[in-house]
């Protein structure tokens, strides 16, 4: 992840976030102002941490969302080739969406659902 973010740095936020990596899991925040060349870095460097690791992302079970509408065609159509476009995704139990309003019902729904089968289990018990 530091390699990312050092060969990266111009196309992150200037936010607090940093990249956040799990053992199955890796989120990237990149600006809708992504160059060129620093998407041709991000190829790159996918490539070289394939031969490194001897690891490579599987894209059937791979996806990203897309929170603008703005980011720069080749790097979605570099992305493409590594993850699978959704209109909502889930991470630590909490959906993100380009919409607030489906994050808001998705998020609420699931909870919801748990909330009524943890009280079925209950009674059930009692």
């Amino acid at each position: 992840v530091a390699i990312m973010k050092s060969d990266l740095d111009s196309a992150l936020p200037s936010s607090p976030q940093e990249d956040i990596a799990f053992a199955d899991d890796t989120i990237l925040f990149v600006s809708e102002k992504l160059t060129e060349n620093a998407t041709e870095k991000f190829i790159r460097l996918y490539e070289k941490l394939k031969i490194l690791t001897g690891l490579e992302v599987n894209p059937t079970k791979s996806n990203y969302l897309a929170l603008s509408e703005n980011i720069n065609p080749n790097f979605m159509s570099a992305l493409s080739k590594l993850a699978q476009p959704q209109t909502s995704l889930e991470h630590l139990g909490v959906s993100i969406a380009f919409s607030h309003e489906q994050a808001k019902f998705e998020t609420f729904d699931k909870v919801q659902k748990a909330m009524k089968n943890k009280m079925k289990i209950i009674t059930e018990r009692l």
